[in-house]
């Protein structure tokens, strides 16, 4: 299985599968999406519900309990979805399973080897794990003030191996693996809007943040607290984006949101945006997003399949 190989470029990549698997300590989504006049929907859908504790997000440790019982979920799923077998198909993980992160290096004339020791140092220090035992993608971004900057995604052996064994004994051939929250952050990049968007997506232990100017990520944040300070951490990173992001003499831009979670989760989030910038901003439904959802379906359980499973339209 690949990380994430490029994070812009898809018209010269290969393209990728309409299928997708996503996985969460909650769920299995396995999903196949239909796309007209630009607009997208499912075309094949299973969602199951996981027992409470058979898969434990974890960047170190092997994510799954039972590895027999998961599997077991993992053979349903055609079934219930209306396919007859699984070919190719892309994975997000869980959140926290993967991490990503937007990394500046020092301005300089270097070589391509001086370079690359240098993102793996600065990988290290970040991470605070070996290069060695991670599996690592690097796409460079925009230079800002001479400064290359480099979009990191990061998934630990150990636990791509338990996922790799498993798929390995199903004979699913998984190619693409992301993280949550790229897989997500999919119907961001798709959009060609100016002005910086911003991704939210809820965990069982705080929320992840993606800030996005244009189509590059410009701050990825995975926030650990309580239930109880998860507003005043959000609201603390609005402010921050909003004294330190901003270039000199500009006002901020951000003015589409997507959280990935409840209606109430939406509103609370875009009610603290509006306050902390005192401007209006938008929270993204899936019209939105161009995604056709029933409506008896939550948005924040097949986003990230949805997400993933659409680069197989190349913008």
């Amino acid at each position: 299985m690949k990380m994430l190989r490029r994070w812009t470029g898809f018209l010269i990549d290969p393209v990728y599968p309409p299928l997708s698997l996503s996985i969460t300590e909650s769920h299995l989504v396995l999903l196949s999406l239909r796309c007209e006049r630009g607009e997208f929907e499912p075309k094949h859908i299973a969602v199951l519900p996981l027992p409470t504790g058979l898969v434990t997000a974890d960047f170190v440790r092997p994510n799954i309990t039972d590895e027999g019982q998961f599997r077991q979920f993992l053979e349903r799923l055609p079934f219930e979805a209306g396919l007859k077998k699984i070919g190719r198909l892309s994975l997000s993980l869980p959140s926290m399973s993967g991490r990503s992160y937007v990394l500046s290096l020092e301005s300089g004339q270097r070589s391509r080897r001086e370079e690359a020791d240098l993102l793996d140092w600065k990988i290290e220090r970040t991470s605070g794990y070996p290069t060695a035992d991670l599996r690592v993608s690097r796409h460079p971004l925009s230079v800002v003030e001479g400064r290359p900057r480099w979009l990191v995604s990061l998934a630990h052996r150990e636990v791509l191996t338990q996922y790799e064994s498993l798929f390995e004994q199903l004979g699913w051939q998984v190619g693409l693996i992301v993280p949550r929250h790229l897989a997500e952050l999919f119907w961001l990049t798709r959009a060609d809007v100016e002005g910086d968007q911003m991704l939210l997506t809820p965990t069982p232990r705080g929320f992840e943040v993606v800030l996005l100017h244009g189509r590059n990520p410009l701050l990825i944040r995975e926030v650990d607290c309580s239930p109880e300070e998860v507003e005043n951490e959000f609201y603390r990173l609005i402010v921050f984006y909003r004294d330190r992001l901003i270039p000199s003499g500009g006002g901020p831009t951000l003015f589409r949101l997507l959280v990935t979670g409840s209606s109430a989760d939406q509103q609370r989030y875009r009610d603290l945006a509006v306050s902390a910038l005192e401007r209006p901003v938008v929270s993204l439904t899936p019209a939105q997003l161009g995604f056709r959802l029933d409506p008896g379906m939550a948005l924040s359980q097949v986003v990230a399949a949805a997400g993933l499973a659409s680069c197989a339209w190349p913008t």
